[in-house]
């Protein structure tokens, strides 16, 4: 049998709604949340399901529980895997499994997969399991598979422990369309079997990785809480150079994560920073929000694809009848102290690029076109961005590459963050960025899928709703979001169907 599937048929008799399954019922269209890549449907729509569902709540608690309702245990080879759970007495309650089952064992190797239930005296209760009941609930043989899933799937496992730490409605979709995309050919055989001897003394346990990851995921929390940020003494810098201090709006928060970074910095530990990521991330605003919380000034923030040029240093300009070399605001920073952020360095042609490896070196340098040498300050630190592999990019040269002490990746911004920044920016908008956050993410897993060598950020989200004010979101759109799209009258259209699902 495909239990995947198959489940797809089942449901239980007295509801369709998967418990604790944040009010989701059985076949509920659930496409503005999430649609796999590998989503073969005729609609690309994507509906849940109640057994999968149930496996996934039912997991979570096992893993999580407090009050030792079972375990999750596989071999050392990882080719068995045994979960042996008390059912909580509240899915007993709410008629999720059999009045009279207590406890259940079920046994996964390779394509053979064995169930056994107990009754309250822990006695085997035997029964004609050939054709599989719906009694018998093939919730239990789903939570085997997704046992196995867990343990042999790095990237599964991270997001299903984010999940049981902070669940909502997204992860829990996601992970259901996970599990069953991966596991939907999965053919195995069933057998009704009395497991009470089979042997697990040699397994491991699911407990002690979850174990694991929570207290570091809490000590690394802790130690984020006990940091405290050092800054730059008020006569470190001239009172022209303080007023370069970035001073940005509320909305902005420094990550927890870069506050030990922040502290490196100011040590004069870490001179040279590299941010990448995706576009729209947050890369310079971290650099400011590093300079601000350390009162580190920003002399010069150079756009790499617009602004660098032979002249980066200064450059000779007629002065009255003289002709005099007049030095840029980052040779300013490098010799008085300061910090300079180059945007997108990797678009820039190297041969501009070439001084930063004598300033970045040890005993930091830049050589002036009118030959004088200016020595790096103490107070002088470098900071740079980059998207990798977008369209006009330029391998950066290993030998600067290596020249920075910190190399840090900016993730997508999380929905959150997202929606902090829009509504500080639009208020009006509020009420429609769930509508908006979903288009965003739809259209983003769109470009990703295709390989399509376009960008949507929040920048764009921003874009939309500013000029949604005036003309609505429909029509905002023609001259915003849709414009990712350039000349591709395929992709435009895309778009616009994604947009017009939903009511404005």
């Amino acid at each position: 049998m495909q239990p995947l599937k198959y489940a797809f048929k089942h449901v239980r008799v007295n509801t369709d709604q998967i418990y604790k399954g944040f009010g989701l019922c059985h076949l509920d269209d659930v496409t503005q949340y999430y649609v796999h890549p590998d989503n073969q449907s005729y609609k690309g729509t994507t509906t849940i399901c109640q057994a999968i569902g149930d496996a996934v709540i039912l997991c979570s608690e096992l893993i999580s529980s407090k009050n030792n309702i079972g375990d999750i245990f596989f071999s050392e080879n990882n080719n068995d895997f045994f979960v042996d759970i008390n059912i909580p007495e509240d899915w007993r309650d709410n008629f999720v499994f059999e009045f009279n089952v207590f406890n259940y064992k079920v046994l996964y190797s390779y394509q053979n997969i064995k169930l056994a239930c107990y009754d309250k005296n822990k006695k085997f209760i035997k029964d004609d399991f050939k054709h599989f009941h719906p009694k018998y609930k093939i919730c239990l043989v789903l939570a085997v598979i997704l046992s196995k899933q867990l343990i042999e799937d790095e990237d599964f496992r991270s997001l299903f422990v984010d999940f049981i730490s902070q669940p909502t409605k997204e992860k829990f979709i996601i992970i259901c369309e996970n599990f069953y995309q991966v596991n939907k050919d999965l053919d195995i055989e069933l057998d009704w079997n009395d497991l009470s001897k089979y042997e697990i003394k040699t397994f491991k346990t699911f407990s002690n990785i979850y174990k694991n990851i929570k207290n570091n995921t809490e000590d690394i929390k802790t130690e984020f809480k006990k940091i405290e940020i050092e800054k730059f003494l008020d006569t470190d810098f001239s009172e022209e150079q303080k007023l370069y201090i970035p001073n940005l709006a509320k909305e902005f928060v420094l990550d927890s994560s870069l506050h030990n970074l922040c502290n490196a910095i100011k040590n004069n530990d870490i001179k040279a920073v590299l941010f990448h990521g995706p576009s729209g991330t947050g890369k310079t605003i971290s650099c400011k929000l590093i300079c601000q919380e350390i009162n580190l000034p920003i002399l010069e923030t150079v756009n790499c694809t617009e602004n660098l040029d032979e002249y980066v240093l200064g450059k000779y300009i007629p002065l009255d009848d003289k002709i005099i070399f007049k030095e840029s605001y980052v040779t300013k920073a490098i010799r008085e102290g300061g910090a300079v952020v180059f945007e997108e360095i990797n678009f820039a042609k190297p041969q501009y690029l070439s001084f930063l490896n004598s300033l970045l070196d040890d005993n930091g340098f830049v050589r002036l076109d009118n030959g004088e040498i200016v020595k790096r300050h103490k107070n002088f630190r470098f900071f740079a961005t980059m998207n990798i592999g977008y369209f006009g990019t330029k391998e950066l040269n290993q030998a600067l590459y290596n020249r920075f002490n910190a190399i840090i990746e900016i993730p997508s911004l999380s929905n959150v963050a997202i929606k902090r920044m829009l509504v500080a920016r639009v208020p009006e908008s509020e009420k429609y960025l769930d509508k908006v956050l979903n288009i965003y993410h739809k259209i983003k897993k769109r470009i990703e899928v295709e390989e399509l060598d376009y960008v949507i950020s929040p920048r764009t989200l921003e874009n939309w709703l500013k000029l949604a004010k005036y003309e609505g979101y429909i029509k905002s759109a023609e001259k915003t979001i849709i414009q990712i799209a350039k000349n591709d009258k395929a992709f435009s259209e895309v778009i616009r169907s994604i947009i017009k699902i939903y009511k404005w």
